[in-house]
């Protein structure tokens, strides 16, 4: 059986937001980008608004405040065009633009319980807090320790296994 990650940033009271950039509150360094090298292959499950931020940075849309998308940053984009992904929305229309991409209207709990069930590799999110969300709601789950993040506030990473 496949097994879910359901990996995102929040301060310590949970407070998580898409606000500012980078997206990776500063853990972008070699190690982690190695590591991240490292990993069995992924597909990546996000939510409508996920998407059409990623999708654009794909597209060559820098985030709001920069001119143009860092190295390490279009390093890390293009992994992720590369890269299945499984969009849940109910507002985007097919075909999606960003490659690899699938689009799923039906419920986001039966969706990833059926892909836990059917194929091989790990399953995780990126972003989509309120994706998220509801897969943390459904159990059972464990907790993996998380790391304090440099930022304008102390972020902790949480991450959790479904």
């Amino acid at each position: 059986m496949r097994e879910l990650l359901v990996d995102f940033i929040t301060s310590l009271d949970g407070y998580a937001s898409a606000e500012g950039w980078p997206g990776w509150w500063g853990l972008q360094g070699p190690e982690y980008l190695e590591w991240l090298g490292e990993q069995p292959e992924v597909t990546y499950l996000i939510g409508a608004k996920t998407y059409r931020l990623m999708a654009g940075f794909a597209a060559g849309e820098p985030p709001a405040g920069q001119d143009e998308l860092a190295a390490d940053e279009e390093a890390s984009v293009d992994g992720l065009t590369r890269a299945s992904k499984v969009v849940f929305s109910a507002s985007l229309e097919e075909p999606l633009a960003w490659a690899n991409s699938t689009l799923v209207r039906e419920d986001a709990v039966e969706a990833v319980r059926a892909m836990k069930e059917d194929g091989s590799g790990l399953i995780s999110t990126i972003g989509s807090l309120s994706l998220c969300r509801t897969l943390l709601r459904e159990g059972p789950r464990r907790s993996l320790p998380g790391g304090d993040v440099p930022g304008d506030h102390r972020r902790h990473g949480s991450r959790a296994h479904l």
